[in-house]
């Protein structure tokens, strides 16, 4: 979604619910590691971010190894970061090339939200479209030796989204189609954004089956084990600092503790700082574990 995030998400709601600085090793316990991750250091913990320069004070102790903005991700060497081949035809191919040249990333994102117009913060691909550009956009990234991601899509699952076509894992069932191993993925990336008006521990709850349910809806449309990546997730309203921070010390130990969720990124990093400090949210992020 990026920067028309909270457009979308109110839309949600009306209708549905030099060389790289090392990443610093976090100080978790060996039993909280690497449950089915190959993050840096095993923590799964990720940001969602727009503005790099804003983010380097979530560089600490339990905090995220990893780090996306929907583009290239070449501006936060603090952290691991993964780069998004936006949309259909669409992406900032030559920063992708040079980061994957850097050896600094073992991935690609897939298109950002093509279940969703371009309105509201997605790339309007339908399934169609998405599944016969696919190899073109993704397969020279993979011949570069990148990990492919496939789409990230909203959790709006219906024949008729916002694109007039079909949404969520309805759209991702017709864009995989009855060869789901042609697209190269080795994870699926799902958004979440929350019920308007319900309280941290509901919406909390709301997330956490979503993403129990959707493992299985996965696995059944690619016919195998398919890791997920939860790459924007936020209780609705958007940008509230306190809700947000309730949610988090309730799903994040719940997220550590699935094998199936390989990292997860919260929308957005911004939301968890003011200026140089932590805010309550930010504590949340960096304190909570599984």
């Amino acid at each position: 979604m990026k920067t028309t995030a909270v457009q979308s998400i109110a839309a949600f709601a009306a209708l549905a619910a030099a060389a790289p600085a090392p990443v610093p090793e976090p100080e978790y316990n060996a039993t909280l590691v690497a449950r089915g991750t190959d993050a840096p250091f095993g923590i799964k913990k990720g940001l969602a971010y727009n503005d790099a320069g804003k983010i380097n004070t979530l560089s600490r102790s339990g905090s995220a190894t990893w780090a996306y903005n929907w583009g290239a991700a070449r501006d936060a060497p603090k952290f691991q970061g993964i780069p998004m081949m936006w949309g259909v035809n669409e992406g900032q191919v030559d920063g992708i090339f040079a980061k994957i040249a850097s050896g600094d990333t073992p991935y690609v994102l897939g298109y950002n939200e093509p279940d969703v117009t371009r309105e509201h913060g997605g790339c309007n691909a339908s399934p169609q479209r998405a599944r016969e550009q696919w190899g073109n956009d993704m397969f020279r990234f993979r011949d570069r030796g990148a990990k492919l991601v496939c789409p990230a899509i909203s959790s709006w699952n219906t024949d008729r989204g916002f694109t007039g076509g079909p949404s969520g894992l309805t759209w991702l069932r017709q864009f995989a189609g009855n060869n789901p191993g042609q697209f190269g993925c080795s994870a699926q990336a799902l958004h979440w954004y929350g019920e308007p008006g319900a309280n941290a521990q509901r919406q909390a709850q709301l997330f956490i089956d979503y993403v129990a349910w959707a493992h299985g809806e996965v696995n059944s449309i690619f016919q195998r084990e398919m890791p997920l990546w939860i790459t924007e997730f936020s209780p609705d309203p958007v940008g509230d600092v306190n809700l947000l921070a309730d949610f988090l010390r309730i799903v994040i130990p719940w997220l550590d503790r699935q094998d199936y969720v390989h990292r997860y990124a919260p929308f957005k990093a911004e939301t968890m700082v003011n200026g140089n400090d932590l805010n309550n949210a930010g504590r949340a992020f960096v304190e909570s574990r599984g």
